[in-house]
C-alpha cells in the first residue's frame, strides 16, 4: 500500500503549486478577461475601448453609465432619479434567512444606482429622448415595485415634457420573485398603462433587448413599438429557459438558436450588427416614424432622398413598421 502513500503525499505537495481559481470578486479586480465566445484573454480597457465587445463580436455586459455616454449627444443627460417613497419589498421576503432588503443594500453600494435601472433625459442626434438602460449586476436587473414606479416616473415626465422617443435598453431576469403580487402588479399592468400613455402621446417607444432577457421583463419589451436587438450574437433572450420550455412543448426539439438574438428574426423590427449601431439605427427610424427629416442624417446614395434612404433599410428588416 506504499504507492497509495506515495499518491497521496505527491497530491499534497502538488496543491502547493496550483493557484486557486479566482473568485468572482478578484476576478472583476482583474486588469483581463476571458472571452465566454473565443476564450481569448484580452485586457479590460481594450474591451471598454470597443465599447464591450470583443474582437470575434462577443457582447460582454456593458455598463449602463456607458451605454448613456454613448448614446447621448456629446455624452451629455440628465439622471432621473429614483422614487425614494415606494417600498422595493413589500414582503420583508428573506433568501436563506438573510433579508432581501439587506442583500439590496448591497446591490446599490456595489452599483451606486438606488435602482436596477438608470434613467438618463438628453438628445439623440438632436431628438429629445429618455432613455432607461437595465443593471445587471444590480440583482439580475430584477424588477420590483422600485423598478416599475421608476419607469413609471420616466414615461410621466416623457408625456410631460412631450419628448420625441423613448429608449429602453433591457437585460433583465424579470420580475422579482420576491416581491410576489404587488411586483407583479406595478411590474405588468403600471407599466403597460404607462406605454399604452405614451402612444396616446405621439411617443415613439423603442425597445432593445441585450442578453439575459427572460421572464416578465421579457414580456415588458413586447410593449414597445419598434423592437430591437443588440446583436445577433446576443443570448438568453426568451421567456423561459430551453428545460421549462422543451417540458411545455412536449414532443417538439428545441432550435440550436434557442434565446439567440438572430432566433428572433420576424419577432422584431430590426437586428444590429453590435450595439455600436444602436444610435445611428433608432434615429434613422425615428426620423421616418415621427416624420422628422434632418439634415445631418445622410442617404447612402447620394441620388436618394433621406427618408427613401430610411424606407429602404427598415423594409428589410424582418417586421414591417
Amino acid at each position: 500500500m506504499n504507492w497509495i502513500k506515495s499518491i497521496k503525499e505527491f497530491g499534497q505537495s502538488l496543491k502547493k503549486y496550483i493557484k486557486k481559481r479566482p473568485g468572482k470578486q478578484e476576478q472583476e479586480n482583474a486588469d483581463w478577461i476571458n472571452c465566454s465566445s473565443c476564450k481569448k484573454l484580452q485586457y479590460k480597457n481594450d474591451i471598454k475601448n470597443r465599447f464591450y465587445i470583443c474582437e470575434c463580436g462577443y457582447h460582454f455586459d456593458c455598463p449602463p453609465t456607458e451605454r448613456l455616454k454613448n448614446i447621448f449627444d456629446n455624452g451629455e443627460y440628465e439622471i432621473i432619479s429614483a422614487p425614494k417613497y415606494m417600498n422595493a419589498d413589500p414582503l420583508e421576503f428573506k433568501i436563506d434567512g438573510v433579508p432581501y432588503i439587506s442583500k439590496r443594500e448591497q446591490y446599490e453600494k456595489k452599483t451606486g444606482q438606488d435602482t436596477a435601472l438608470l434613467i438618463g433625459q438628453g438628445k439623440i442626434n438632436d431628438l429629445s429622448a429618455i432613455v432607461v438602460c437595465s443593471n445587471f449586476k444590480f440583482g439580475g436587473g430584477a424588477m420590483t415595485p422600485k423598478e416599475s414606479e421608476h419607469l413609471v416616473m420616466a414615461a410621466a415626465r416623457a408625456i410631460e415634457q412631450k419628448v420625441d422617443i423613448f429608449v429602453s435598453i433591457l437585460q433583465s431576469g424579470g420580475m422579482a420573485v420576491t416581491t410576489g403580487v404587488p411586483g407583479l402588479t406595478s411590474g405588468m399592468v403600471k407599466t403597460q398603462i404607462a406605454f399604452s400613455e405614451m402612444k396616446s402621446a405621439g411617443i415613439l417607444t423603442i425597445g432593445i433587448a441585450g442578453s439575459k432577457l427572460t421572464g416578465g421583463t421579457y414580456v415588458l419589451y413586447f410593449n414597445h413599438d419598434i423592437l430591437g436587438v443588440e446583436s445577433g450574437s446576443s443570448h438568453d433572450i426568451l421567456f423561459s429557459g430551453k428545460r421549462v420550455t422543451a417540458n411545455l412543448k412536449t414532443g417538439q426539439e428545441i432550435p440550436e438558436d434557442f434565446g439567440k438574438g438572430s432566433s428572433l428574426e420576424g419577432l422584431t423590427d430590426i437586428i444590429f450588427n453590435d450595439r455600436s449601431e444602436i444610435k445611428e439605427g433608432i434615429t434613422k427610424i425615428a426620423r421616418v416614424v415621427l416624420k422628422k427629416p434632418k439634415g445631418e442624417v445622410k442617404a447612402d446614395n447620394p441620388l436618394q432622398t433621406i427618408d427613401e434612404s430610411i424606407e429602404e433599410s427598415l423594409s428589410k428588416t424582418p417586421k414591417a413598421v
